[in-house]
């Protein structure tokens, strides 16, 4: 796919003008696909939380049971993180996305789901952390709980995307785990991207993604052999 052919919204993930910002995109581009900043099992949970409908529940017995207290902590970090400052902002973690796919609907375009998979994406980050790092992510989930700071900026947030503002974190204390949580998803997306066979698409995803993904793009040769982005184990890599 010609980058040309893609118009990409960089949003942040609790903003209500991100919500309407990617409403009019849609409507007005007529596209005829929606790609977003999803894997299937956030979709899934996505449409049955709107749905009414219960969440795939987290079984921590398994968790424990199956070595992915890991995977597990870093994602209750992320949620909560992105959860508090939803609630701070008064709009509800992936409205935008959930915005994306109705919109879709109402104009007749399809949804493409384009991200990682979320485990698989925390499974490569962890991998990538020393001992020393994990000790230190952990304690930071602690005190992140106990936090009490709000957030009022919302255009700081967008900046960095909502996900982003978080990997800000991890840039500091794991560099390589910061690749794994950015780069690699960029580099995945893109690859996505390119496999739509469409004349119009617009592409939603959080800010801190856009400009990755749009040089990719628009530089295909720089994008990373898929199985170095899907496998659980990662190579030594330039990227």
């Amino acid at each position: 796919m010609a980058p040309e052919n893609l118009k990409i919204i960089g949003t942040a993930h609790v903003s209500k003008e991100s919500i309407k910002e990617v409403q009019e995109a849609i409507i007005t581009n007529e596209p005829d696909i929606v790609a977003v900043e999803l894997d299937i099992n956030r979709y899934q949970n996505m449409m049955a939380e709107k749905n009414g409908e219960e969440k795939q529940d987290v079984n921590i017995r398994e968790v424990i049971k199956g070595d992915k207290l890991g995977i597990f902590l870093v994602s209750m970090f992320l949620s909560f993180l992105q959860k508090r400052i939803g609630d701070d902002l008064g709009v509800k973690p992936g409205s935008e996305m959930l915005a994306a796919i109705e919109t879709a609907e109402e104009i007749g375009a399809k949804v493409a789901l384009i991200d990682r998979d979320i485990s698989l994406t925390l499974q490569r980050a962890i991998n990538q952390m020393s001992i020393s790092e994990k000790l230190k992510f952990v304690w930071g989930i602690i005190t992140s709980f106990f936090s009490g700071e709000e957030i009022d900026d919302v255009e700081s947030i967008k900046d960095g995307d909502t996900l982003n503002e978080v990997m800000e974190y991890f840039k500091e204390m794991s560099p390589k785990a910061y690749d794994v949580l950015v780069t690699e998803r960029d580099a995945y997306m893109a690859h996505m991207l390119q496999d739509i066979e469409a004349e119009n698409v617009v592409v939603v995803v959080g800010a801190g993604h856009k400009n990755g993904i749009s040089d990719y793009m628009e530089h295909p040769e720089k994008i990373p052999p898929i199985d170095g982005l899907i496998s659980k184990k990662i190579k030594n890599s330039s990227m």
